[in-house]
């Protein structure tokens, strides 16, 4: 046997070893860590590699890194990620799916959630409140929910909705219907 591939005889067998040094709840937890470093990585990754930042209404980014920092942090980023392959190699941790859609709704249904308990009358337990907001902040937050649960009907497949939004952009190709 050549000599590299005693090595890579020796190294399959040391992260053997490796993979049997935690019981399953220990795999798991380090798997779900895994995944999350591997998950933020990837999404500074995106955010690096964007042409401009998003034009939100809420949210204004600062401090944007500059050519420097960016490659440097585009090269850690990486790094990550090529070491969470090495341990999830090193101690067979198991690859899952993640069901985009799934994952869609989920988050779309705890914002719905969200919304619900920002319902004027909810917004009391806060302190008094104007009688106006009712009136103003109701439809609005309405409107929101809707929106909201719309994204779920479209990611759960829901014909009549894909079809809806589908015609509301060709009525409106901005977007903004």
């Amino acid at each position: 046997m050549a000599e590299t591939d005693q090595e890579q005889l020796d190294v399959v067998k040391g992260e053997q070893r490796l993979a049997d040094l935690l019981n399953e709840s220990q795999r798991r937890s380090l798997t779900i860590m895994l995944r999350r470093i591997e998950l933020a990585a990837w999404l500074l990754e995106d955010q690096l590699t964007q042409e401009t930042t998003p034009q939100l209404v809420l949210t204004r980014f600062t401090h944007l890194p500059g050519p420097d920092q960016q490659t440097a942090l585009l090269q850690v980023a990486r790094h990550i990620r090529q070491e969470v392959a090495q341990l999830a190699s090193a101690y067979n941790v198991e690859i899952t799916e993640e069901d985009l859609l799934r994952t869609i709704r989920a988050e779309f249904t705890l914002l719905w959630s969200d919304l619900e308990d920002s319902r004027p009358h909810k917004l009391r337990r806060y302190g008094a409140l104007n009688p106006q907001v009712e009136e103003v902040l109701g439809p609005s937050i309405q409107r929101l929910i809707e929106l909201v649960l719309a994204v779920s009907e479209v990611a759960s497949g829901k014909q009549e909705s894909i079809h809806l939004w589908q015609e509301a952009r060709k009525s409106n190709p901005e977007g903004s219907g």
